[in-house]
């Protein structure tokens, strides 16, 4: 036999070995790692344990039958028979992903070369737990592999739409390896996140009531910086007619303020002007009002609070001192407040509705014109928050349909086709029963309401085309706007009036000194014109200017 030349090989100790001419060398072994003892034969360091069709013989180590392993190291270069997958590596959208926006794309990215099949994609929507109604379907031929390994399926018919579930089913088949390995299929589910509600103003910023951090007037809405809880037709929890002081809530609860501060009505403890929102201490905050130089609030545990100037007792706390700062109501079966000039309204869980501040013209209904420093109930035990507080008069819907009014009827705002100045000291019904929301105007003698089949209605004074009529004549009854049946509120403004349609457009009129119009321009309207936009939520009223709300999921 030759000689064999040995470099690598050691013996016990770490010593180079002494082999003779002819040396007979069997069982050699190949690793690169060895985890026991080499001392010519290849042994555990400890017992083995060996299975069922396992031999070991001079030839090595003999397997037969079935060999199942989660892990191979090594190349694989000579394996055989075993499983591939082509899984995706990532989701668009995220399994059980909750936030995703209503405007997603759909697609995956897989972990090897795919190649189109056959089948349908589905898109259902989950009710109860249980995929139901399909969405949307897409044959393979609609979606798009791009860059070897992506997959994107077509595009939307239409947004996705809040805070809703979703399955979406692939079929096997419907993408396979570019070896021909079909794909096992999937099914899986995501939600679409809530909506993030934007607010935006426009109009006189005397004081940065707009909050944009400046004094400059806009008249084209600007966005408040910051996401907002969306009154959804109730005038308050937004912003609504006052001497250029805001007040809004965030969907965690917080309150914020902004503007003239002059008597604190800010809430922030001082008289210091902001032209940026600024938070009013607490995180429970449920509703909120503006009034003439304060606001009134409530809580989520029912407490009612509120602040600002209190020469005529408004702040309900049995005297006339002013208060920077919110200061509680008696009471904690509060749901709903509204601030008026110098007078807060607000109504309990059961039904009643109660008043305090001025009452010059009877406005809080107790056949008097006396002020009250306290809480005193208003007639009735069915009222809704559909109330309103402006200057003159007061305005109510019950829960049967019918609106009240009292107060002051300058200009026949009343709306009881009775003499001007005819003032009524406790709540009188307003003709119909089919009335849905209903406001007096706190800067002119005019009022608007709603009525259940969709139509606007508005009297009172009219000098710069309030009404939206179309021309500059006083009503004293109640006068429909236009004969549009689609109109889903209608407010009260600075000598105006505004309204939303249920396709989410915004019309205004009357005047525009301030070119609160949002048309660019500074130019009066006595009949309704349109916003731009068309996907408004709610809207409110402010000194001169307008706010707007609007649900985005875009931050």
């Amino acid at each position: 036999m030759s000689t064999i030349n040995v470099t690598n090989l050691s013996g016990r100790g770490g010593a180079t070995p002494n082999l003779p001419d002819g040396a007979n060398i069997t069982g050699v072994a190949t690793a690169t790692t060895f985890s026991g003892t080499l001392d010519g034969s290849l042994k555990s360091s400890g017992t083995p344990t060996l299975g069922l069709g396992v031999t070991i013989n001079a030839s090595g180590i003999s397997v037969s039958g079935v060999l199942t392993a989660t892990t191979f190291k090594g190349d694989g270069s000579n394996l055989t028979g075993v499983g591939e997958s082509i899984a995706p590596w990532h989701y668009n959208p995220d399994v059980n992903d909750s936030l995703v926006t209503i405007s997603t794309g759909i697609g995956f990215t897989f972990n090897k070369k795919i190649v189109a099949g056959s089948g349908t994609a589905t898109l259902k929507m989950v009710n109860a737990g249980v995929a139901g109604t399909t969405i949307q379907s897409w044959g393979i031929s609609s979606a798009t592999i791009s860059n070897v390994t992506d997959i994107t399926l077509g595009a939307l018919v239409s947004p996705l739409t809040i805070n809703k579930t979703y399955q979406l089913d692939i079929p096997e088949g419907y993408v396979a390896s570019s070896t021909g390995t079909n794909y096992a299929g999937t099914a899986y589910t995501f939600a679409t996140q809530a909506a993030q509600t934007k607010l935006w103003s426009l109009g006189y910023n005397g004081q940065g009531g707009l909050g944009q951090n400046n004094t400059t007037q806009r008249s084209s809405p600007v966005q408040v910086p910051g996401t907002w809880s969306d009154a959804k037709g109730h005038e308050g929890q937004g912003l609504t007619q006052n001497l250029n002081h805001r007040m809004a809530i965030k969907p965690d609860g917080t309150l914020w303020s902004w503007g003239n501060n002059a008597q604190g009505q800010l809430g922030q403890s001082n008289t210091v002007q902001y032209s940026s929102p600024a938070q009013i201490p607490g995180t429970t905050w449920n509703s909120v009002s503006v009034s003439y130089y304060g606001a009134v609030a409530t809580k989520t545990d029912g407490t009612l609070w509120n602040w600002g100037f209190n020469n005529r007792g408004e702040l309900g706390q049995n005297s006339i001192t002013a208060i920077q700062s919110p200061v509680q109501v008696p009471g904690t079966t509060w749901s709903f407040a509204m601030g008026g000039f110098v007078r807060h309204l607000a109504l309990k869980t059961d039904g009643t509705l109660w008043g305090w501040g001025e009452n010059g013209t009877g406005q809080l209904g107790q056949n008097n014109k006396t002020n009250y420093s306290s809480p005193v109930q208003i007639p009735g035990t069915t009222w809704t928050n559909k109330f309103h507080s402006g200057y003159p008069a007061v305005a109510a819907v019950k829960s049967d349909g019918t609106a009240w009014v009292w107060g002051g009827n300058g200009d026949g705002k009343l709306g009881l086709n009775q003499p001007v100045n005819s003032h009524k000291s406790s709540p009188v019904q307003v003709p119909g029963t089919t009335w849905s929301t209903i406001e007096s105007n706190g800067q002119s003698g005019s009022m608007f309401a709603l009525k259940t089949d969709g139509t606007a209605w508005s009297w009172g004074a009219n000098n710069f085309g309030d009404l939206g009529h179309n021309n500059t004549t006083a009503y004293s009854s109640p006068t429909q706007i236009g004969s549009g049946t689609d109109w889903a509120q209608v407010r009260v403004g600075s000598r105006g009036g505004g309204g939303r349609k249920t396709d989410g457009t915004v019309w205004l009129w009357g005047w525009n000194q301030s070119g609160h119009l949002g048309q660019n321009d500074v130019a009066p309207s006595s009949s309704p014109i349109q916003v731009p936009g068309t996907e408004w939520t709610n809207m409110v009223s402010h000194n001169q200017g307008w706010g707007l709300f609007q649900d985005d999921q875009t931050p």
